[in-house]
């Protein structure tokens, strides 16, 4: 279902406003004119109350992926992320950190999390992402067309972009509009690991759709967009 909660300042605001031109306009309707402010002041509440909650809850998330970028950086396993479909791993779409870049990927085998091996037996870092968690929140509106399902996912459940455009090839892109800036790394080594939360929830949903391993090759921004190109692996 779509993300009501996200709409309702903004939603209460544009109430507000047409109830008090309705009352300004029409003799005889000053109270109307009186509600509409107040519902219109309403809105803007609710939706500063919004923000406020969600630069709280990314500030105190902020700790969690410090100590996991720290935890990277120690093992010196600090490479680009492959996102894996959850078929690969038995269970929610995982990201393996190889210990080496690879371009290709043989089977995936769990030693134990967050211990995987690749390839021919090179070892590897399995951890979840803000893209594994996407895509358990989207489960139900993920289907076989990669745009749709990004579009529903970003757009409809998470209310994280206005809309979303996919060029299919031997890379992939994707044109993420209106997409929010959310700090969830800063600076840390796992930014470049895992690549922004945005980018990462769409090569975790573009990893299970397509079944196939996927790789961030670059994001950049673009007059409010997010550009986001991906490559696509061997099979896990």
């Amino acid at each position: 279902m779509p993300n009501t909660r996200s709409d309702a300042g903004p939603s209460l605001m544009a109430l507000g406003s047409a109830l008090a031109v309705v009352g300004y306009l029409e003799p005889g309707l000053t109270p109307l004119m009186v509600l509409g402010v107040a519902v219109f002041v309403i809105g803007i509440l609710v939706q500063w109350d919004e923000g406020a909650m969600e630069h709280t809850i990314v500030n105190l998330a902020s700790a969690a992926w410090e100590n996991v970028s720290a935890l990277v950086e120690a093992s010196g396993v600090v490479n680009n992320g492959i996102y894996l479909p959850s078929s690969a791993v038995g269970g929610e779409p995982m990201v393996l950190i190889p210990s080496t870049p690879v371009t290709s990927l043989g089977g995936i085998k769990i030693i134990g999390k967050p211990l995987a091996t690749y390839g021919q037996g090179a070892t590897g870092l399995l951890l979840a992402s803000p893209g594994s968690r996407a895509v358990a929140a989207c489960r139900e509106v993920i289907s076989s067309d990669l745009e749709t399902s990004l579009r529903n996912c970003l757009v409809r459940e998470l209310s994280l972009a206005r809309g979303v455009a996919v060029t299919e090839g031997e890379v992939i892109g994707v044109r993420v509009e209106g997409a929010r800036l959310i700090d969830l790394y800063g600076n840390s080594a796992i930014r470049a690991v895992l690549g922004s939360v945005v980018a990462s929830i769409v090569a975790s949903i573009t990893a299970e759709v397509l079944n196939r391993p996927i790789a961030i090759q670059d994001e950049a921004r673009d007059r409010g967009a997010l550009l986001v190109r991906l490559r696509v692996l061997g099979n896990a």
